[in-house]
């Protein structure tokens, strides 16, 4: 869908403007995009591939959610941001300094908008399941990930290195530094396992939808203990029916 506008909108005004116009994908999650070129293809590939990867457990824990897909965004984190449909090709702000994903309320629910001009759909698959990440552990029960935590107990136990992303490494450091018994129960161990488990539900996620590659490094924990995280996930989120998730799983299902 194609839409034209005069002017910018703050990303609030532009929802409610639009609201009508979204496109349900399922009973919580709807959909609209503007000023883009998008053909089915690559609507298949912003939209319904990552949707339609979404595990049953994540989508009962989801609240509404709209995603709506833009251009470019402007703004900043102490100010109102704007959708933007005029873009100059390519963007002039660089991809460090430009925002690439809003959120706001829209009565009882959430929009999602993300500006997507210049941006890869791997770059973009990240940014939303991140976003969607973080409202399922912000409503998942405490005891119903509890398992996470006890596998996050027996790698500080174990001085396991590591961490999924930056601000699961950046907490797990700030943890381990400030404590000899960093597995010990504390409000700093709680607010690392939830960073952690959002960090590596995201990348559970991304792996759902797409192949994607963990490049090694000195900050990236080791597989085999990721393994045992991602294990832990997929026995609990779950997957949708056929997805595989493991290398071997890929090839029994390739042999059928």
């Amino acid at each position: 869908m194609s839409v034209l506008l005069p002017e910018k909108l703050p990303v609030r005004a532009f929802a409610e403007r639009f609201r009508s116009e979204m496109k349900p994908l399922s009973d919580k999650i709807s959909f609209f995009s503007a000023g883009l070129k998008f053909n089915e293809e690559d609507e298949k590939e912003f939209i319904y591939d990552p949707v339609g990867s979404l595990p049953p457990r994540v989508r009962e824990l989801l609240p509404d959610i709209s995603i709506i897909l833009v251009p470019e965004l402007e703004g900043s984190r102490t100010e109102e941001v704007t959708v933007v449909l005029e873009t100059a090709n390519p963007p002039k702000t660089p991809a460090a300094e430009r925002i690439w994903h809003s959120e706001t309320n829209l009565g009882d629910a959430i929009v999602l908008t993300f500006a997507v001009h210049g941006c890869d759909s791997g770059e973009y698959h990240y940014h939303l399941f991140h976003a969607i990440a973080l409202k399922v552990v912000e409503r998942v029960p405490t005891a119903e990930w509890e398992g996470y935590r006890e596998i996050l107990r027996d790698e500080l136990r174990r001085k396991v290195n590591g961490e999924v992303d930056e601000d699961s490494w950046r907490a797990k450091d700030a943890l381990v530094a400030a404590t000899l018994t960093p597995w010990r129960q504390s409000k700093q161990f709680d607010s690392y396992a939830r960073v952690s488990y959002v960090d590596t539900l995201t990348l559970y996620l991304h792996g759902l939808c797409c192949d994607i590659d963990v490049e090694p490094g000195p900050r990236q924990i080791q597989s085999r203990e990721l393994r045992k995280r991602l294990l832990w996930v997929y026995e609990h989120i779950g997957a949708p029916e056929n997805y595989a998730i493991l290398p071997e799983q890929k090839k029994s299902a390739s042999r059928r």
